[in-house]
């Protein structure tokens, strides 16, 4: 079993454009990391904590030394937000300090938190409920063969994408074996992504790619396994990863009752 297992504890994450603190003046601020060292997240929570300021969403990103932490605190009344900003920036490795105040009290969503990337890949943001009406309006249209072969399709486009980044990645820190990188990157960033808790295993040649509470499935019922999108992604993606054609069937569904989604796949060793 590889990661991502069932097992494993997850911990739903809020992505922080959208913060609500009835009540409570918010500001946002984003910090330019110029030399990243221990302890410099530390020294910039304790700015705030000394001010009364209670830190609500924090995030922060560092490659080869460099990055941004962004953090949305609420501000008590008697802050000097000014004063805040020139002592964030005398920190050590930090460089230029930026911030935003909520417009209406309570609320803060903030304009700058954008594109929403991963690697070069742009992303959006997509909730279930729409993936679930989609399916179920061009299954109305069309008919459930040629819905399905659409949301096929949509996939197999996406998981192309981002097999581009899972490749990438790869490249960066040296994993070459395709099987290693569908173990240790795509499975694993399907979670990440928010998609579904995905796990692998492989018998005889055969993997088994089961996947627990799938983006796809959770929110529908059906008498047959109708994860159309989730198997284009995958088979597109791994195509492009092996670069051969790869056979993948779903022999499970969650939409049917069954208590995960579940895919047989056959890759060709070459």
């Amino acid at each position: 079993m590889t990661r991502g297992s069932p097992e494993d504890r997850c911990f739903p994450i809020e992505i922080p454009i959208l913060t609500i603190s009835p009540g409570k003046k918010l500001s946002i601020f984003y910090l330019q990391i110029l030399r990243d060292r221990p302890g410099i997240l530390a020294e910039v929570a304790e700015e705030f904590s000394s001010r009364g300021m209670n830190i609500v969403h924090s995030l922060a990103h560092v490659e080869e030394g460099k990055g941004l932490i962004i953090i949305v605190a609420e501000r008590p009344d008697g802050v000097n937000i000014e004063e805040l900003k020139g002592h964030l920036g005398s920190i050590e490795g930090i460089g230029s300090v930026e911030y935003e105040e909520s417009r209406i009290e309570g609320l803060l969503i903030p304009c700058r938190l954008f594109p929403f990337v991963r690697g070069t890949v742009r992303l959006v943001a997509l909730n279930t409920r729409a993936i679930t009406s989609l399916s179920e309006e061009l299954s109305k249209i069309l008919g459930s063969s040629a819905s399905g072969a659409i949301l096929f399709r949509i996939g197999y486009e996406m998981g192309k994408g981002f097999a581009i980044g899972h490749l990438k990645i790869a490249e960066r820190v040296g994993i070459k074996d395709p099987f290693e990188i569908l173990r240790h990157i795509s499975v694993p960033l399907y979670a990440s992504s928010g998609y579904g808790i995905a796990s692998l295993e492989e018998a005889g040649g055969v993997f088994s790619l089961r996947i627990r509470e799938n983006f796809e499935a959770v929110d529908r019922k059906s008498k047959e396994p109708s994860c159309y999108m989730t198997k284009g992604m995958w088979k597109g993606c791994l195509e492009r990863i092996f670069n051969r054609s790869i056979s993948i069937e779903e022999v499970k569904c969650k939409a049917k009752g069954d208590e995960y989604c579940e895919f047989k796949i056959e890759i060709p060793r070459g």
